[in-house]
């Protein structure tokens, strides 16, 4: 969903200066300070810093695909990762558990949620770049959803009562959307609305919304909180995820006495995510009459402009229906080589719950036909995004 420009030029850049990096003091601090400034002026969602036998190995998440950025002597590893736990309030002498953080970019104010695991060659670390209210996706219209999928969200965040849930893989953007449809309850409103969220932790600060953020640590887990928080009158709940079943109980609970309920769940589908929460135990009419909207979705790749016309017939064959024309990845500076350039948010939606037999109104079919004829995007990266062929009427 990022939409910022990474060149080759830009690239050019970092790996000259990476060329000519020399292990002396100062030189972790200067590279991290460099690295955040890169990501935060990319369109790369995470890095991961990984130590490995020879050297310290940098990779970046762009537009949802790991590339590599280059690697550092492995003599600095401890350096970058004790500058990054500095920054993100972490204990530097603890290498031997894991950590997570968070830290602001001096040079750009982007955010940046800092996670540490020790491996076998030291500690590794990942920065996830977090979203700002200067993303330019802060509305459902900016997401890029088809209208049917728009007007259908937009209605069931009308109502008083019921879950919208979210579902996808990881890093589908899921928290992005939910933070969008937590803004349109605000928008509808007008203020008029109580609205809470409890999160796992606080991505965004979002205006007209009291937000919590959870601490298994002290005891105030997910569960925990939610069994009080119904308790402070809200109308509406924003959740971070579901991700068990006490957390699912209370949840759909919360949906059927009064509060329309947000949150997301993993899942791969529509009718995966009733079935999941079924499965978790939660009673078959409970569920049925808890959820109001499962919105399945994936994010991906958007073509660049370099984009050059496909073969119908060939490239389109795995996804088990014919198109009228496609477009494929070609490969500029703009796109850094890669053919694409920012990712566009594809969903399936269903409103008809029937554990084990749900239907779903608009499936990934009829999103994946406009994407394809429209030109947005490649058969080949729907294929990769969903991790599955649907057949023809899905």
């Amino acid at each position: 969903m990022n939409s910022p420009a990474s060149t080759d030029e830009t690239l050019a850049a970092w790996q000259e200066y990476l060329a000519s990096l020399t292990a002396e003091p100062g030189s972790a601090v200067d590279l991290v300070d460099r690295l955040l400034l890169l990501v935060s002026q990319s369109r790369a969602s995470d890095v991961h810093i990984d130590p490995t036998e020879g050297d310290l190995m940098l990779r970046w998440r762009l537009d949802g695909v790991l590339a590599p950025l280059g690697t550092v002597p492995r003599v600095m590893a401890t350096s970058v990762v004790g500058r990054l736990k500095v920054l993100a309030g972490l204990l530097t002498y603890e290498t031997a558990l894991p950590q997570e953080g968070r830290l602001v970019s001096e040079a750009t104010g982007g955010e940046f949620r800092v996670s540490t695991f020790p491996t076998l060659f030291g500690e590794r670390a990942v920065l996830r770049s977090l979203g700002t209210s200067n993303s330019g996706l802060e509305t459902l219209e900016q997401l890029g959803v088809g209208q049917s999928v728009l007007n259908t969200m937009r209605d069931a965040l009308a109502a008083t009562t019921g879950a919208v849930v979210i579902v996808g893989p990881a890093g589908s953007g899921k928290t992005t959307t939910a933070y969008a449809a937590v803004r349109e309850v605000v928008e509808q409103s007008g203020g008029g609305r109580a609205i809470h969220s409890l999160e796992d932790p606080v991505e965004v600060v979002v205006p007209g919304v009291a937000q919590s953020q959870v601490s298994h640590s002290s005891g105030f887990t997910m569960a925990e909180a939610l069994k009080s928080l119904v308790r402070q009158d809200p109308e509406v709940l924003m959740l971070g995820e579901i991700r068990d079943r006490a957390t699912a109980a209370t949840t759909l609970e919360a949906a059927l006495t009064g509060s329309l309920v947000i949150t997301t769940f993993h899942a791969g589908s529509t009718h995966e995510a009733v079935d999941r929460l079924v499965d978790m135990g939660i009673p078959p009419d409970a569920v049925q009459h808890a959820v109001r909207l499962v919105v399945a979705q994936r994010l991906v790749r958007k073509l660049c402009d370099c984009a050059l016309e496909g073969e119908p017939t060939h490239d389109a064959a795995p996804l088990g229906f014919d198109v009228a024309r496609c477009m494929g990845p070609a490969g500029c500076a703009s796109c850094a080589g890669t053919g694409y350039r920012g990712r566009v948010l594809m969903a399936e939606v269903s409103t008809n719950i029937t554990p084990h037999q749900t239907n779903t109104q608009i499936p990934f079919a009829d999103a994946a036909r406009e994407l394809i004829d429209s030109g947005v995007t490649s058969p080949g990266e729907l294929v990769r995004a969903l991790g599955w062929r649907p057949a023809a009427g899905d």
